[in-house]
């Protein structure tokens, strides 16, 4: 009887949800309802065949959402279904927060360890710190997780007690603490400041959320207060998010009436729109737009419109590819779906998105050409569109920047350095456990610190420490394949990646970021096409004011 009823509750279910479908779908659903009832035949057939012969048992609601995630998945690569945690941590990343105890955890030797806390969270308010590595969460050993089933363990529901246990360097016994979560601010924009003087920096690195736009206007006048007469706005690593959030971060920077974007939907739809920017009074001065692989949707958004109107340059590696835009639903029970429902187009007309033909989810996103997707003999006529002073762009594959700065990449000796026994070294370090840097001893992140010349020097001393430190870690991890050739080969790297560790357990990633800029390649280089950027910009103004005469 029991089965009976799971029987009709899941029939009814499916019906639903292919009518659903129907809509969603319509070429693959009829509007016939004998198709429909056939299809969700054939539907409870195979999750009955499943549920009864499967090696082992499976439930209703995990099949059913295995189905949902296998038809949005053969759709496009950003069509997906989110069980009710995942859509919540999303909409709260919208937000701009979400409800944890506010820290950064990464993988690294043997284990998940904390890399940052954040300001006025539960996490710094408990002494937590730069390399305590977590053991136990709510009595639970955790030490055989990953970094993402720790972190989905950490967040939860606001107000909610977790107990986190952590062994930290140079504390014998482990260290248990109570912690409410709580919501933690995850602002778009992770840094602002003046990089020199005159020249702004703003890192909208976290998305584009609903807060976006604001914070972008906050930090460019607490920046002009500050001198601020030309800037870097640095959109690397930023996936994208809301799409009028996009739009209102370019009409800072455009003239009125310029196109920001085209979107175009389904044909037949009749809501095509082309966005134009509404200010009155944009920002006027030179600005430089850093862009790399992990650049994407929103973020293009911008930087397309910045190089179709020749309004700045751009600088870095190519852009990710995202050119289509997906719409939010909301499902029973807290659940939801992003599904793709339109194409954008830079204003030049380009379409930016990636190939996804080949059906790999890796593929698509892991594997790259060594110029973004569009190869120099692909790039035909069709892809070409110039720009408003009729400089050539193309589309298919993403934003290729107008001065291609490649980083500097870690190789893989040095990352397998850098993850085992170089950061355990630096955990000796801030404990102050090496005899030849006493004063490199933090109890925890200063928060607001003011760099200051020469902060956290690593001498000869203390690299001579290290390597005595490696030869010991090497002996006793024989499995990670580490020599001391390896080590010798790298010192000058290692030296480096010390001081960088060093800043980030002291003053946490942004002041870290600000401290080590002089190494950032392809910031220098902004820097340095800060001239050639307000020259284009000037032709460009001088050009919109002709052909409005």
């Amino acid at each position: 009887m029991r089965k009976q009823w799971h029987r009709i509750s899941i029939l009814s279910m499916t019906v639903a949800l292919l009518v659903g479908l129907a809509v969603l779908r319509p070429q693959a659903v009829t509007n016939d309802r004998l198709a429909q009832e056939k299809l969700a035949r054939d539907y409870i057939q195979a999750m009955e065949l499943v549920r009864e012969n499967y090696i082992r048992e499976v439930d209703y609601e995990t099949l059913t959402t295995a189905a949902i995630s296998g038809m949005l998945r053969v759709l496009d690569p950003h069509s997906n279904f989110y069980d009710r945690k995942a859509f919540e941590e999303m909409r709260q990343e919208q937000r701009s927060q979400y409800f944890g105890i506010g820290a950064s955890i990464q993988s690294r030797h043997r284990g998940v360890y904390i890399m940052e806390t954040f300001k006025d969270t539960p996490a710094a308010r408990a002494g937590l710190r730069y390399g305590d590595q977590i053991v136990k969460v709510d009595g639970e050993s955790s030490e055989s997780w990953d970094s993402d089933k720790v972190r989905d363990n950490l967040r939860g529901e606001l107000g909610t007690e977790v107990n986190v246990t952590v062994l930290r360097e140079g504390v014998a016994q482990p260290i248990t603490v109570t912690l409410e979560r709580a919501a933690v601010d995850l602002p778009s924009i992770s840094s602002h400041y003046i990089l020199k003087p005159g020249t702004g920096y703003i890192a909208l690195s976290r998305g584009f959320h609903s807060t976006t736009s604001d914070e972008l206007t906050n930090a460019i006048n607490n920046l002009k207060e500050q001198g601020m007469n030309q800037l870097v706005l640095d959109l690397r690593g930023n996936p994208g998010g809301f799409l009028d959030q996009a739009i209102r971060v370019s009409d800072k920077f455009l003239q009125r009436g310029q196109v920001v974007v085209s979107v175009r939907n389904r044909e037949g739809k009749a809501s095509d729109k082309d966005w134009t920017a509404e200010s009155g009074s944009p920002e006027n001065f030179p600005v430089v737009v850093l862009i790399d692989d992990g650049s994407a949707s929103a973020s293009e958004i911008v930087a397309g419109a910045i190089q179709d109107h020749d309004r700045g340059l751009i600088v870095g590696e190519p852009s990710f590819g995202k050119g289509l835009v997906q719409t939010i639903y909301p499902l029973s029970g807290g659940t939801g779906l992003t599904l793709t429902t339109a194409r954008y187009f830079t204003p030049s007309g380009r379409l930016i998105q990636r190939d996804y033909s080949s059906g790999s989810i890796y593929e698509y996103h892991f594997r790259r050409t060594a110029n973004g997707d569009v190869k120099p003999e692909d790039k035909t006529k069709n892809q070409m569109r110039r720009t408003d002073l009729g400089r050539v762009v193309y589309g298919g594959g993403g934003i290729e920047p107008d001065v291609k700065v490649e980083p500097v990449l870690i190789k893989n000796e040095q990352g397998a350095i850098w993850t085992t026994g170089l950061f355990l070294f630096v955990r000796k370090l801030m404990a102050g456990e090496v005899v030849s840097a006493p004063s490199f001893k933090r109890n925890g992140i200063e928060f607001d610190h003011q760099p200051q010349l020469n902060e956290f020097v690593v001498n000869d001393e203390i690299l001579k420490a290290y390597r005595a430190f490696m030869e010991q870690f090497i002996a006793q991890n024989q499995d990670y394949g580490l020599t001391m050739k390896m080590v010798d080969d790298h010192l000058g790297w290692s030296r480096r990646k010390i001081r960088e560790e060093v800043l980030l357990a002291a003053y946490g990633a942004d002041t870290q970021r600000r401290m080590i800029a002089d190494e950032d390649v392809q910031l220098q280089k902004a820097l340095a096409e800060m001239n050639n950027s307000a020259q284009l910009a000037e032709k460009a103004r001088r050009l919109s004011k002709s052909s409005k005469k």
